[in-house]
């Protein structure tokens, strides 16, 4: 079973306590996903972008990382200047239709672009720098219900299961001599497109009665996993206070902004 590998150097993130981490790193997003001010989002962004610069990930491989959710954030973020009413600021001609982009608009695009973009690599930060089986165990050291942590952890490990599946299917048509191409309306690949999720969903379903089985064959049973860790070290709450302060002081100094606005 193929699961992502920690991709980060030996840096004093990768050895922190999973549980110091996971409440860090999720507080700084809570705490950041509620700033308003385009200049402290984006001194935000800055300081989860060192944090992960620092623990060994390199700049490639974020920008790979923040690539993936482009095509769900992209639209959004695109439409918004448009929809949004306010001061116009720009103004496009396409035949008989005029769209208006407005500068409140095109603000407010910008704070979710850096809202999603500091929450994207706060979150690539923790899983490259946690193994999969230390997150698993933080949760459960957290007390989160086992119910839960299991229906995550087995959506995160078949997410690759099906993935080989569908690898082994394309090898086998490949070497059946059967060649890809065409629309997807077109009508024979929309057919072969349909068979495939079907023998995917048949052979995913047997394959994943036969895992339960061999699972049961071996003892398991819902709830019966206890997490094991290490007593807290002072380092790692010294490092997860770092975190979480960082990011309270920005929403301080941000609130203090506001007042003084406000007062003039």
């Amino acid at each position: 079973m193929i699961m992502p590998a920690c991709t980060a150097a030996k840096t004093p993130l990768t050895g922190m306590d999973p549980r110091v981490k996971l409440v860090a790193i999720f507080g700084f997003v809570a705490v950041v996903s509620s700033l308003a001010s385009l200049p402290i989002l984006l001194a935000a962004t800055g300081m989860i972008t060192g944090l992960a610069l620092f623990s060994g990930l390199g700049p490639g491989y974020l920008l790979r990382r923040i690539a993936l959710v482009l095509p769900f954030t992209g639209v959004v973020l695109l439409v918004l200047p448009f929809v949004v009413p306010g001061q116009p600021l720009v103004t496009l001609h396409l035949g008989l239709l005029s769209l208006t982009a407005t500068a409140e608009g095109a603000d407010r695009a910008a704070i979710l672009s850096l809202r999603v973009l500091t929450a994207v690599v706060a979150v690539n930060t923790l899983t490259a720098t946690t193994a999969f089986t230390d997150l698993m165990k933080a949760l459960r050291g957290l007390k989160i219900p086992e119910i839960l942590v299991q229906v995550l952890e087995f959506t995160i490990r078949y997410i690759f299961v099906l993935a080989e599946e569908v690898r082994r299917m394309r090898l086998a048509r490949k070497s059946r001599c059967f060649e890809a191409g065409g629309s997807i309306f077109n009508r024979a690949a929309f057919r072969t497109l349909g068979q495939l999720v079907g023998v995917l969903f048949v052979r995913s379903w047997d394959r994943g009665d036969r895992i339960y089985c061999a699972m049961l064959a071996r003892g398991y049973s819902s709830g019966a996993i206890k997490p094991s860790h290490r007593g807290l070290r002072l380092g790692d709450l010294c490092w997860g206070a770092g975190i979480l302060a960082a990011a309270v002081t920005l929403r301080i100094f941000e609130s203090g902004a506001v007042q003084i606005a406000f007062l003039r």
